[in-house]
């Protein structure tokens, strides 16, 4: 990031912008030419993909089963669209047969949205069986993939994802400031057919794919030159230590941590057949302060750990485990820094016991 900065119409610059697609086709697993990084976070992503996507009038269904679907609704009704929730508890995945309900009772439905990594509450929702459904019903699937693409597999083109979206500080181990989408011919066969024009400028697919389009550049707004080099060298890195061995790295941290954190005695809030791997959400005990624990994790540890979203708001750590920071020394330091903070609250702890667990953990993973 601190080299100098060239022109978004620099000719240097649109190299760098042709390996930054390149290597995003390569982590979304798909050939779709309509694949490049949006100048926004996460959120503005999901508003690129319903603003394209939804025109007034259009029925939406949206899988809620935590604190992103519930904006990835609101989203969808500020495109003017007739949506629809289809709510599942918290921690829990999306509920296919409530989809299957809502489809059956919505024909026409143009759009269902789902979050694959529901950040909120650390649960993961499996796609393959919800897009079969949902393209049966002759609608488009639109994917939120912002805390799962780097550390679960994401097939765009094997599930057949009409519309997939990411963000870059998540598990690519890039800064905040970009968010990687990539459109499929389905969902670019219905933009292209759109009545209305597209109420946003600055996320109008047609402008922005204009300006990423590797054959004839047309400028569209001036892109944050040093947040794509920093993206850039973040997926050469993830190139480097390769996809599969990404994957394998986030799951072998991830169960270290929750065998930790239960050696501790502390309940996790996801259904544990459906557990994130970057994100582990874990209840705080009762009679504890979780914003106490979290003030002292930061400022006696240097650690910082997320509060709940939504219904988990004051009930729930979040402890993100992504990108370069899923290592098996940040377990370590974490949980030791935990078992110190709750002994002092007077909670019963057994002093080494999660370290020792989180161990026991990594040196059997692949066993």
């Amino acid at each position: 990031m601190t080299q100098p900065v060239v022109g978004h119409l620099d000719p240097v610059f649109f190299q760098i912008m042709d390996d930054v697609c390149e290597m995003l086709r390569r982590i979304f697993h798909t050939g779709n030419t309509v694949t490049m990084p949006i100048s926004a976070t996460g959120t503005g992503a999901m508003e690129t993909a319903c603003v394209n996507v939804l025109e007034r009038g259009d029925t939406a269904i949206v899988c809620r089963n935590g604190y992103f679907g519930v904006r990835l609704a609101d989203i969808a009704q500020r495109c003017g669209a007739n949506t629809v929730m289809v709510d599942s508890p918290w921690g829990k995945p999306a509920d296919l047969n409530a989809l299957e309900d809502a489809l059956n009772a919505n024909p026409g439905t143009k759009m269902v949205g789902l979050v694959h990594a529901e950040t909120s509450t650390g649960a993961i929702t499996p796609l393959q069986d919800a897009i079969d459904l949902t393209h049966r019903h002759g609608a488009l699937v639109i994917a939120d993939a912002v805390t799962s693409l780097g550390s679960h597999d994401v097939q765009v083109d094997d599930w057949d994802i009409d519309v997939c979206y990411s963000a870059s500080q998540k598990c690519l181990g890039a800064p905040p400031g970009l968010a990687p989408i990539s459109f499929g011919e389905r969902a670019m066969d219905v933009i292209n057919k759109r009545e209305s024009t597209v109420e946003s400028f600055y996320f109008n697919l047609q402008g922005v794919a204009e300006y990423w389009n590797e054959t004839q550049r047309v400028y569209h707004h001036t892109s944050p030159i040093t947040m794509i080099y920093a993206m850039r060298e973040s997926l050469r890195m993830m190139m480097e230590e390769g996809l599969e061995e990404q994957h394998d790295r986030h799951a072998r941290v991830a169960t270290g941590l929750r065998a930790g954190l239960t050696a501790m005695g502390l309940d996790l809030a996801t259904d544990p057949g459906y557990q994130l791997n970057p994100i582990t959400v874990v209840n705080a005990p009762e009679g504890v302060n979780e914003a106490e624990v979290r003030a002292r994790l930061l400022n006696d540890f240097d650690i910082e750990v997320s509060g709940g979203l939504g219904e988990f708001r004051g009930r729930v750590w979040r402890v993100g485990m992504m990108g370069n920071g899923a290592r098996e020394t940040s377990v370590l330091a974490l949980l030791s820094a935990l078992e110190v903070i709750l002994g002092d609250m007077d909670y019963e702890v057994a002093y080494g016991a999660s370290v020792a667990a989180a161990q026991r953990s990594f040196a059997n993973h692949g066993d």
